[in-house]
């Protein structure tokens, strides 16, 4: 019994802190971060790394910073679509999640599950503590789970179909 409710107060203790960011990144102008991404399409694996930068109104956007014949594509994603600058390169990955998710918007993706999706649980793990993010598509749900070190996210993994798609590294976060 007294294990059930130390786990009771683990999970209680990791939603409040969920939330507690959740605050900071909305009232903040903005925050920036770093991005190593592993994306699983099953048949291969692609790695590439981001650097992020979003507003306070949910603008995000990145530029590539490897693999090197990537390097400086940048986009911008809000809800209402992106826009992807280029000069003479192509950056396609494929889709995962049955083409909900492109790899390379992972980061705004959970960038927008901090942000507005509904948490569903927490817990703690070490020194880290855990938050469930749930996004419905049709049938199915996206989950992303982010694992904060001293209230800063520090890795992510977005699950699809009770699949984990992608694996994502985050570094140099900070608010602005």
């Amino acid at each position: 019994m007294c294990l059930l409710c130390v786990g009771c107060a683990d999970e209680k203790r990791a939603l409040s802190s969920a939330i507690a960011f959740r605050t900071e990144l909305i009232n903040a102008k903005g925050c920036s971060f770093n991005a190593r991404i592993t994306a699983d399409f099953e048949d291969r694996v692609e790695l590439f790394v981001l650097q992020c930068t979003a507003d306070s109104e949910g603008k995000f956007s990145f530029c590539v910073l490897e693999p090197e014949t990537l390097k400086d594509i940048c986009a911008t994603v809000s809800e209402d679509g992106g826009t992807l600058t280029y000069d003479g390169m192509a950056m396609d990955f494929g889709l995962l999640a049955d083409g909900n998710v492109i790899p390379a918007a992972a980061p705004a993706l959970v960038f927008a599950a901090w942000r507005s999706d509904y948490i569903s649980s927490g817990g703690t793990e070490e020194n880290y503590y855990r938050a469930t993010y749930e996004r419905d598509f049709d049938s199915k749900k996206l989950i992303v789970d982010t694992w904060f070190e001293k209230r800063l996210p520090i890795s992510a993994q977005i699950c699809y179909n009770d699949q984990c798609i992608i694996q994502m590294e985050i570094t140099d976060f900070s608010f602005h």
